[in-house]
């Protein structure tokens, strides 16, 4: 009768060493332009920007990103011009009764074509 021993233990494993948390600068700029480009709108790309200098060089620095922002992304329509009693200056009526907070940020001392490199 062969006697029940229990079965050997299994080695340890040694413990890698925890990865390094990421940081933006780590990141490079054709990885933050990438998830730039996946941002919903203009103003949200401007906060994104302004949030350290890596992001802000990466967009500052690649016309072509800035480019392929603006295809992606159409401009808002702000309102229209009505001309309704055909008088010389037609009234401007905007489209959103409220003031959007984000557009408000993207246009207050902003180059909103983001020409300027």
């Amino acid at each position: 009768m062969a006697c029940d021993l229990p079965p050997p233990p299994l080695p340890k494993k040694p413990k890698s060493p925890p990865a390094a948390p990421t940081t933006i600068r780590a990141l490079g700029g054709d990885l933050l332009r990438e998830i730039f480009l996946r941002l919903p709108s203009l103003p949200t790309l401007v906060r994104a920007a302004l949030t350290c200098h890596s992001s802000l060089r990466a967009v500052r620095s690649s016309p072509a990103f800035r480019r392929r922002f603006r295809e992606l992304h159409s401009p808002p329509l702000l309102g229209i011009f009505l001309d309704i009693f055909e008088s010389d200056t037609p009234a401007f009526r905007p489209l959103r009764p409220r003031s959007d907070p984000g557009l408000t940020a993207a246009i207050c001392g902003s180059d909103f074509f983001l020409t300027t490199g």
